[in-house]
């Protein structure tokens, strides 16, 4: 009888695949009747973002219906704000996506729709728009009775917001922000830059942590204890000579919460500095990850490294990306933001395979009978054109690496000489780039007392 059991609850609870885009049905409670409804689960993948939950609820009996859209993926480490310039229709016809921890402000107006205020959404920028200058009218046909100043000051905004659908107001700016790090707005020149959209990633704040149901004292215990029992099995002869051996240790897997092993090793790079190699396999998920971390803090000052890749020797190259190095290559009006390809230790021909790789397996997972998909999927297949006639030398480029850390590396291929091919400028960090990195919050006197 158990294993019956144990059959069914694998029959009910059925693993999600993103590939076949098949309908999970799933019996469940009705939260209005008390009695069985049916919910349909689909897992989706939105291009040039990520995978999605989209439920859909709908009960026989009371005929209550709910739908509702789960990001796949965990918490974000920081969380992301984009500001969109809307200057034509192209603009009010972007996909956007949100959560429910998703705010949404329009400067010009000094409106916003804060968090924790609506569902999590698939919609159009045009879409939030039309729907917040509805559900204003409707704020406002009881203030008109009650509070008519406030009525008054509403018209304006619902006037602005009008103005903004139309394209008659001189060009708005909207800002999307999002403490899980999870939303999402489409770019229609992709894998281009995006020319009217900034995208930067914050430190979250206390509130912001206690929003999303994180406990900053519990994120500080549990990496505490996560950093005290690796280390707990090191012993001094370990420590000295990890740079000739590779360090295991235990801990929980980022994906399941199950115990795996991380293998961890300390290599020098000539003329840079040591690097930390870890990599972590899960035996119970699948999960994988390599990460590389360079040793030391960050530096005083920041780092751009431009390097003219145009033969076979410069791709090559041994290249170092940190997490915090933004990528761009001017020729292909293309820029990657720091945590796109994350970092990594590779050639410079690794770096442009992977992003080759990432940018085609984002491209296939365009559904059918989306408008945008044809000129994206068009732009997409000429620029991985580029990026092999790079790797083919046929085409020369700049490859430019911007690191506010000042922890990013490309080999000089005639060391301790100058290298005509390579250019290294490191510059003062902005307050906004202070900020992305933690630093305006370090107290460094007297921190003993804290």
């Amino acid at each position: 009888m158990a294993n019956n059991k144990s059959d069914e609850t694998n029959d009910v609870f059925s693993e999600l695949d993103v590939d076949r885009l098949e309908v999970n049905v799933i019996e469940s409670l009705c939260f209005s009747c008390g009695k069985n409804g049916t919910t349909r689960l689909l897992l989706t993948r939105i291009p040039y973002y990520k995978e999605l939950v989209i439920s859909s609820f709908d009960c026989p009996h009371c005929n209550y219906k709910n739908n509702q859209l789960d990001p796949a993926i965990e918490i974000k480490p920081q969380g992301v704000r984009m500001s969109l310039k809307i200057e034509n229709k192209e603009d009010l016809d972007r996909y956007v996506i949100t959560t429910d921890y998703t705010s949404i402000q329009v400067l010009d107006l000094d409106f916003e729709i804060p968090p924790m205020s609506q569902r999590s959404q698939v919609t159009t920028v045009e879409g939030i728009i039309s729907k917040t200058v509805t559900n204003l009218s409707e704020q406002k046909k009881v203030l008109d009775l009650t509070h008519p100043e406030l009525a008054a000051k509403m018209e304006v905004v619902i006037n602005g917001l009008i103005g903004i659908k139309n394209l008659t107001k001189p060009i708005p700016m909207m800002v999307f922000e999002d403490a899980t790090g999870n939303i999402f707005v489409s770019n229609p020149v992709a894998p281009l830059a995006d020319p009217r959209m900034q995208t930067e990633m914050f430190t979250r704040d206390s509130a912001q942590n206690e929003m999303i149901g994180l406990s900053a004292q519990d994120n500080a215990q549990d990496n505490a204890q996560s950093i005290i029992k690796p280390l707990g099995t090191f012993n001094d002869s370990s420590v000295n000579n990890m740079n000739d051996e590779i360090v295991q240790f235990s801990g929980p897997c980022p994906n399941c919460q199950a115990i795996c092993e991380t293998n961890m090793k300390v290599t020098d790079i000539p003329y840079f500095k040591q690097v930390v190699i870890m990599a972590t396999v899960c035996e119970e998920c699948g999960y994988r990850t390599n990460e590389v971390k360079p040793g030391g803090g960050i530096e005083k000052q920041g780092l751009q490294i431009t390097v003219k890749v145009s033969s076979p020797e410069d791709l090559n190259r041994d290249i170092l990306k940190s997490e915090t190095c933004s990528l761009r290559i001017p020729q292909l009006d293309f820029e990657a933001g720091a945590l796109s390809l994350s970092g990594r230790f590779t050639t410079i021909e690794g770096l442009i395979n992977s992003l080759y790789e990432q940018l085609k397996d984002t491209a296939t997972a365009f559904y059918s009978g989306d408008s945008q998909s044809g000129s994206v999927i068009e732009k997409t297949e000429k620029f991985l054109e580029k990026l092999n006639n790079i790797k083919t030398c046929k085409m020369s480029v700049d490859i430019i690496l911007t690191d506010p850390a000042g922890n990013s590396y490309v080999q000089s291929l005639t060391p301790p000489d100058l290298d005509p091919k390579l250019t290294i400028t490191r510059f003062d960090r902005t307050e906004e780039q202070n900020e992305e990195l933690g630093l305006n919050d370090i107290k460094v006197d007297g921190y003993e007392k804290i």
